[in-house]
């Protein structure tokens, strides 16, 4: 079984194309979390994770939040990774309660899938 892997020349830094993602970009939503994306000229994927500050006021819990977005996208992102290559993804929590892995995990399936469906096919 092959796993996406993240690494840092795969993270979403620069502020520019932080909010080119937000300003001309689409938006696919599920339960807890919400996908911007946006496509991109060059050939590799970029990612990004937030949570807001207002509902969740502990670096903590957002550090943690973020940790498990990431997981989640790196165990079910295989599917989608060799055909989105040239895409900028920005993954936002809006939910305000500490969630199980189990529930991010579904929600991350549920948007790689829409993704996958609305764009790739």
């Amino acid at each position: 079984m092959s796993v996406f892997r993240l690494s840092k020349k795969s993270s979403l830094k620069n502020t520019l194309d932080i909010d080119a993602v937000f300003k001309s970009g689409q938006k696919i939503s599920s339960e807890l979390i919400s996908l911007h994306y946006v496509g991109s000229s060059r050939k590799k994927l970029k990612i990004a994770f937030s949570v807001g500050k207002k509902s969740h006021g502990l670096a903590s819990t957002r550090n943690k939040l973020k940790r498990l977005m990431k997981e989640a996208f790196r165990l079910n992102a295989k599917d989608i990774v060799g055909d989105a290559v040239n895409y900028d993804f920005v993954f936002v929590y809006f939910g305000s309660d500490k969630v199980s892995f189990v529930q991010v995990e579904e929600c991350m399936k549920s948007l790689l899938l829409s993704f996958r469906n609305k764009v790739l096919s």
